[in-house]
């Protein structure tokens, strides 16, 4: 039976990461973050914009409501925003400006037009389609 114990290096068992192996980790995770933090950005714009779009084309469908509730027709003239407006809970920053004039009956019998979308940077040109004042991209 030994009575004493040495040490061999063959014997050791690594307990952990040195701190160049730390160092090195943590500037990879740094890289991929400056490289997928902007695109993530962009796409968190992209799908904000594309909800309030659709927003602004809902508040557009519920004209034939609005006329009907307020039992009076709703002419609007070609390029008048702020008569558009009144009528419509735009999300902030949107403009909608009317290319043709817009009328909806009193009995929600809404007559084809088209108007100019404005927000977030993008501008798109969307149809109201008769009789019910559908929304659609217009050609």
């Amino acid at each position: 039976m030994p009575t004493s114990v040495s040490f061999r290096a063959a014997d050791r068992t690594r307990q952990g990461f040195t701190l160049l192996e730390l160092l090195i980790v943590l500037a990879l995770l740094a890289m991929v973050t400056a490289l997928v933090v902007p695109r993530m950005e962009r796409t968190y714009q992209a799908i904000a914009g594309s909800g309030e779009r659709d927003e602004v084309h809902r508040q557009l469908e519920r004209l034939p409501r609005i006329a009907r509730s307020e039992g009076r027709r709703i002419d609007i003239a070609e390029g008048d925003v702020n008569a558009l407006a009144a009528h419509l809970a735009l999300p902030d920053g949107w403009v909608v400006t009317p290319l043709e004039a817009i009328r909806v009956e009193a009995n929600g019998l809404c007559r084809g037009s088209v108007l100019r979308v404005q927000g977030r940077g993008a501008s798109e040109d969307v149809e109201l389609l008769a009789p019910a004042c559908g929304v659609a991209r217009a050609p």
